[in-house]
Formats: structure tokens, C-alpha cells, sequence
């Protein structure tokens, strides 16, 4: 029997082995997957992508994922996650009307596609409202808005900035009374595996790359099934969901979610593995792929 007929092989897209990645491929291997690596700076040969049960994309880059996905799905192989979660995950913009759409409690938000609709976002937020750039990670680019001046400032860096607002549009929430916390919860498959409170003493900003600190906290109901919603709504795949406990509505509402969700030091307070259950979840839909390739049944 060939090894195409016995191991199920899979793609791994990384931009680099860092710890992370490193931890995923070893598991992976010890589970006899084959595994190829292929970063960011090396080609992608698309006429061996066929002999692919899988391609696991764990790519920094945003427009690097999306366009790694895109190629490998048209090439005929699964990728987790597929280009259409990606797409959505790397589009704060996307997320939100894909929630508003299936009713998934969310801050209230509009979308600016010229600087000067922000102005009448100040009427409609109660002159506080937060932007995001829609496509952006590790919270760079938000920015609290407070009153006119404050707007007046932001505007008037970006004008002189990106002056044809190649930047725009922007996604406007609502601000949210969410105390110095958010919660991060970690998505396997369609199951939560992990939550932990992001905890900020000096930023109303809740990210661990901006200092914020780390608590594991209880998969309560609640959270188990905003996560089932999320997964209903784009697929299941491998996600970093970001909640709000919203204290004045009192529920949880979704701040974002991510399709790259690293690990390597909050796995460590939390103690769930991670690496080891992406990896597993990776295994599963790459023997499911392979048998149905080769026409084997999966146990």
C-alpha cells in the first residue's frame, strides 16, 4: 500500500517556527502526519498542492493568509482556516455585519467610508465612540474618541497621513463599559477549549502585547454558547474570540475575533495545550480529506 493510501499529508503555512508553530509541527510529527513546511519567502508549488490532504495556515502577514488560502483552496485542498473565515477574520468591518446578521450580541457599530461621516458618529455614540481600522492586529491603530477635539485631532493626523484615505473605511463601536478586562477565548473545531481575562491597570486597551496581564477564568455556559454562535456563523476552524462582559447590559457581548490565535504564554497559565489540540484537530481533518481521497472509511 503507497503512503498516499496510509498517513494523511499536510501543508504547514507558517511565516516563521516560532515557538508556537514549533510546538504544533512536533506533535503533528509525532502523531505520523507528514508534514511540510512552508513559510512566507518560499514559493508555492501549486502543482504539487493537489497531493495535500490539508494546509494548516498559520501566516502572520493578514494579505499573506488570505492569499495563501485562496490558492491552495482553488487548488482543491482544505485549509483551516478556509479563505472565507479568513476573510472575514481579517475584516473587522465583515465580522460585524456577519454578526449583526445572525443577531450575535456585538457593540453597536457603523462602518466610515469618508472622514467626515465620523462627525455625525459623534451624535449617534454620545460623543464616545471607538475606531478600528479594519484590518489590523494587536490593537494597533484603536483609538478612543472622547469628544470633537479628540476627533478633530485623529482626522487631521490621518488626512496628512493617507490624504486619498487609503486607509478608510474605519469600523466605529460603540464604547463599551467593560471594566479593565476583556476576555479571550481560545476555539477549537467548534469547542472552546481556554478563556483567560486580559487584565489592563493602565490602558483602557485589554492586550496582552500592550502589557495587559493574564488570568484563566471558568468556560461558563454564556461563554460556550457565544462561542457556538461565532463557529455557526463562519465556519469552524481555529479561533481567538474576544468578548466584552458588557456591565451595563450585563452579557457578553463579541469585541472581534481572530483566525491566528497565539498561545505561547497564556497557555502557560491556563494550562490547556493548545498546540496539542490544534494539532489533533488538524490530524482529524486531514485523515477525513485523505479517506475521502482514497476512498477509506475514518473511525
Amino acid at each position: 500500500m503507497s503512503s498516499r493510501q496510509e498517513h494523511p499529508r499536510l501543508l504547514f503555512c507558517v511565516t516563521k517556527l516560532r515557538e508556537e508553530e514549533r510546538r504544533i509541527y512536533d506533535d503533528l510529527i509525532k502523531s505520523g502526519v507528514e508534514v511540510d513546511v512552508c513559510t512566507d519567502n518560499m514559493q508555492l508549488e501549486l502543482a504539487t498542492i493537489r497531493h495535500y490532504d490539508l494546509a494548516l495556515i498559520r501566516c502572520l502577514s493578514q494579505s499573506k493568509a488570505l492569499e495563501r488560502a485562496q490558492y491552495i483552496e482553488l487548488a482543491g485542498v482544505r485549509t483551516l482556516n478556509s479563505y472565507e473565515s479568513i476573510r472575514i477574520c481579517t475584516n473587522k468591518a465583515f465580522q460585524a455585519m456577519v454578526f449583526q446578521r445572525r443577531q450575535i450580541a456585538q457593540p453597536e457599530f457603523a462602518i466610515a467610508f469618508t472622514f467626515d461621516k465620523l462627525y455625525e458618529y459623534l451624535d449617534r455614540f454620545d460623543g464616545k465612540f471607538v475606531i478600528k481600522p479594519v484590518s489590523s492586529s494587536w490593537g494597533r491603530g484603536v483609538t478612543l474618541i472622547n469628544d470633537r477635539l479628540t476627533l478633530d485631532a485623529w482626522i487631521a493626523a490621518r488626512e496628512s497621513l493617507d490624504p486619498q484615505g487609503k486607509a478608510l473605511p474605519v469600523l466605529v463601536q460603540e464604547y463599551v463599559d467593560k471594566s479593565n478586562y476583556d476576555i479571550r477565548v481560545v476555539i477549537v473545531g467548534d469547542q472552546p477549549i481556554a478563556a483567560i481575562k486580559r487584565i489592563s491597570q493602565d490602558s483602557w486597551i485589554t492586550n496582552t502585547h500592550l502589557g495587559a496581564e493574564i488570568e484563566p477564568i471558568q468556560l461558563s455556559q454564556p461563554i460556550r454558547e457565544i462561542s457556538k454562535q461565532v463557529t455557526d456563523a463562519i465556519g469552524s476552524g481555529i479561533y481567538g474570540l474576544d468578548l466584552f462582559y458588557d456591565h451595563t447590559r450585563r452579557i457578553y457581548m463579541v469585541c472581534e475575533v481572530n483566525q491566528n490565535p497565539e498561545f505561547a504564554k497564556s497557555w502557560l497559565i491556563h494550562k490547556v495545550d493548545v498546540a496539542q489540540a490544534i494539532a489533533q484537530y488538524s490530524i482529524h481533518a486531514a485523515s477525513a480529506s485523505h479517506h475521502q481521497v482514497t476512498g477509506l472509511s475514518v473511525r
